[in-house]
């Protein structure tokens, strides 16, 4: 959560306070992920983390393809392990798997167009 309110504040601030909290995301946000490969791939709260670091990587840093790795990999995890989820994993689940794939679909198009763009 810590970094979500990093990235949150990131959202408005400029110059030097940007770099604080931008530099204050990735950090709690690295932390929560190296504690969150303890959880199942396929916990919402790890899952949801995913999320979150790939949206920071999205609008706050315009990093398309670190948010796409990001949400591709918590997907892809999530997928491998499917057969382990009881009933209410995968109701909690389910939304987040959701949103990232959304994201990762409008992301990859974004990237596409981006690079035709840059030629």
């Amino acid at each position: 959560m810590i970094g979500d309110y990093y990235r949150y504040i990131a959202e408005t601030a400029k110059d030097a306070l940007l770099e604080e909290v931008t530099n204050g995301a990735i950090d709690f946000y690295g932390q929560a992920t190296e504690v969150a490969k303890e959880l199942q791939p396929y916990n919402s709260t790890r899952l949801g983390l995913a999320l979150n670091f790939s949206v920071f990587h999205y609008e706050v840093k315009s990093d398309i393809p670190k948010a796409c790795i990001l949400a591709e990999e918590a997907l892809n995890q999530a997928k491998e392990n499917i057969d382990n989820m009881d009933n209410e994993d995968a109701r909690d689940a389910l939304s987040i798997v959701e949103l990232l794939k959304e994201n990762l679909s409008l992301w990859k198009e974004e990237d596409e167009g981006q690079k035709v763009d840059d030629l």
